[in-house]
């Protein structure tokens, strides 16, 4: 699809607390002095994400919002402990995987196949959450543990090239009803 100057895309994302976001942000000014951070707004853990479109793509965001209605999760914890500077990236990310959400991740892909919605196929679930976009020597170490409890899933609507991100609806990750599968 179109990577236009003005294009959308959508992406099931975790989004920290507000306290979480501001402590990650004061973080990530402390290791990228003179390059702009993501807003602490717009700090997220991208799990699915779609191609890039010209024009909002409405049949597309009501198969999504279908799919989000459908998804059924446990809260879980994220915990990053390692800060990886990449070619164009600074990113925190978990020494180790997380079954569960790993788990989980695989579920909203399907769910949002079930219901229709057609995500990048290219994409591959890397669980990071990004501070800042530079350029520079790869490099990673470890850092003090960042962690936050994730109770809720969010559609978020980017418009690429505007630093514009809405979240278009949230669910509360309260479990499975018993008996039930996680979809």
């Amino acid at each position: 699809m179109m990577r236009g100057s003005h294009s959308h895309r959508f992406f099931f994302a975790f989004k920290p607390d507000p306290v979480t976001a501001r402590r990650t942000d004061i973080f990530a000014e402390g290791i990228a002095r003179g390059v702009r951070r993501i807003r602490p707004e717009h700090l997220h853990m991208t799990l699915a994400i779609t191609h890039d479109y010209p024009d909002y793509p409405h049949a597309l965001v009501e198969r999504l919002l279908a799919a989000g209605d459908s998804i059924r999760a446990d809260p879980l914890t994220v915990t990053f402990d390692r800060l990886v500077e990449g070619y164009r990236s600074v990113s925190l990310r978990p020494s180790h995987r997380d079954p569960a959400l790993m788990v989980l991740q695989r579920d909203i892909v399907a769910t949002a196949a079930a219901h229709g919605a057609l995500l990048r196929e290219d994409y591959s679930f890397d669980p990071h959450q990004t501070l800042c976009y530079r350029d520079g020597p790869v490099h990673q170490r470890r850092c003090p543990p960042i962690a936050w409890a994730v109770t809720e899933l969010a559609l978020v609507h980017s418009i690429y090239g505007r630093t514009h991100h809405a979240t278009l609806r949230s669910w509360a990750l309260m479990g499975a009803p018993q008996g039930a599968f996680a979809f």
